[in-house]
């Protein structure tokens, strides 16, 4: 018998997706610094942490996240950290007109590596998933009806909502880049996007 709670957490999960956030945010400056594909890895990273939190609350272990608070500290340096280093980037941009070299080279494993786990950290640090999955999730689905075939049809419907959603910001950011690059356009565009990516940072490590 298909679950009566399932429609209502896919509905949920729509309204998660499409409000914008930092994670949002952060995703579209991605697309307009490196492209598209980076922006997608950064995507496959925010859904990765979102699994994170929905297995905890699924499993009843959001217990244990509350002891440990060394390892949300970390998230939300390394979260605040990326985050500062685009909107230096941006801003950079916006002073000189001219974009500085990337840590690791545009298409290197590294460099995916990272944007990967910059994705992951972001909901690990933003209480925006934190709170859907570890409060709001068990308060409308019934745990104990949860079964291993359940959870994966739970994961795999968080996957196929997120992919049309990241498309959606990344695909309309992307094709506002040609329009991005006249330089008033992009000088202007760069000093929001630097606003931003600072104002998200700071919002990570004060909440």
């Amino acid at each position: 018998m298909f679950p009566d709670f399932l429609l209502p957490f896919a509905g949920a999960l729509v309204i998660l997706f499409l409000t914008p956030g930092p994670g949002i945010a952060a995703m579209i400056a991605r697309t307009l610094d490196t492209g598209p594909w980076h922006a997608a890895m950064y995507g496959v990273g925010i859904l990765t942490g979102d699994i994170f939190w929905f297995t905890l609350a699924v499993t009843g272990l959001s217990a244990v996240a509350e002891t440990l608070g060394p390892f949300w500290l970390i998230a939300k340096i390394v979260g605040a950290t990326y985050l500062g280093y685009m909107a230096f980037k941006a801003f950079y941009s916006a002073w000189t007109g001219a974009r500085p070299k990337p840590v690791f080279p545009k298409g290197s494993k590294r460099g995916w590596a990272a944007t990967y786990l910059a994705g992951i950290a972001m909901p690990l640090s933003n209480p925006k998933p934190i709170v859907f999955y570890l409060t709001l999730v068990p308060a409308f689905v019934p745990l104990e009806e949860i079964t291993p075939l359940t959870y994966a049809i739970m994961v795999a419907t968080m996957a196929i909502l997120a992919v049309p959603t990241a498309a959606f910001y990344i695909g309309g950011a992307h094709r506002a880049r040609n329009w991005l690059e006249r330089p008033a356009v992009r000088k202007g565009a760069d000093i929001v996007t630097g606003l931003v990516m600072t104002a998200i940072a700071i919002i990570l490590l004060t909440r």
